[in-house]
């Protein structure tokens, strides 16, 4: 059994931190097809239909999008010969703060770096983010009165027409196991013992440090203890540059697909 750090110590040392949590990707890759024939003891979370088939490569996010982020984990499930499947949370409430929930409604489009090396972008606002704070995210919708949930499906699909069933809406099911993250993020994360590979990044900074020591952290270290096995997570980006901005991006050129939109109306 892996042995168990406590969670401060994990917190604030980021190498034993990656090694507790993070599984290297060919590992991850060999581990999940090994765990196929085998019975795991002490997890009886029943996965959702998405889940029920062969095992498939993870992204968990509010919507799908082509973004930077998702442009990665689908090359990397491409490059490895795995299924790729997005999971959504569209009944989540969309908080303006939150910089993963705002770049949905404010996209910002990558142009480069500047002299200094710092991330030069371009947002386009699609929202009216005073109407639609606290909205679940599949209740909101463009300045063009179009679903944000749809618009972005559209936009996703503009690039990747061939996965229109790689998309699952988890709502259902995350209710289902609990009111909220703290009840459901253990049943959530033992989806990948063995159905599936997550491909995340959990940050040990600013706002996200809590959520990580209050729920990622807790979550996993029960499954651990439980089961003997880590839940296979493969870092999706980088640890070093995680936090950057540029993976909520999309290409610059990609922006014309908005202006399209707004010349409809």
């Amino acid at each position: 059994m892996p042995q168990i750090p406590d969670i401060e110590t994990l917190a604030n040392d980021r190498e034993k931190f990656n090694q507790f949590v993070y599984t290297p990707f060919e590992e991850a890759i060999s581990e999940i097809e090994r765990r196929k024939t085998i019975s795991i003891q002490g997890m009886a979370t029943t996965p959702p239909e998405a889940l029920r088939g062969g095992p498939r490569f993870v992204l968990f996010r509010h919507i799908a999008t082509p973004n930077y982020e998702i442009r990665r984990f689908m090359s990397a499930a491409d490059a490895a010969g795995f299924k790729p499947l997005i999971l959504e949370y569209t009944s989540d409430i969309f908080l303006s703060l939150n910089h993963w929930k705002h770049s949905l409604g404010k996209l910002p489009f990558y142009k480069g770096m500047d002299k200094k090396g710092g991330l030069r972008t371009e947002h386009r606002s699609i929202i009216d983010f005073n109407a639609n704070n606290r909205k679940a995210l599949s209740d909101i919708k463009t300045t063009w009165n179009q679903g944000l949930v749809d618009f972005h499906h559209e936009f996703f699909l503009k690039h990747f027409p061939d996965h229109k069933d790689n998309i699952y809406d988890l709502s259902v099911w995350l209710k289902e196991n609990g009111a909220d993250a703290k009840g459901y993020y253990k049943a959530f994360l033992s989806l990948f013992l063995k159905n599936a590979v997550l491909f995340e990044n959990f940050l040990l900074e600013g706002e996200e440090l809590e959520f990580t020591k209050k729920i990622i952290l807790p979550a996993f270290a029960e499954i651990v203890q439980e089961t003997g096995m880590k839940p296979l997570i493969v870092a999706l980006e980088p640890t070093e540059i995680e936090g950057d901005l540029f993976w909520l991006c999309h290409p610059h050129e990609e922006r014309s697909f908005i202006f399209k939109k707004d010349q409809k109306q």
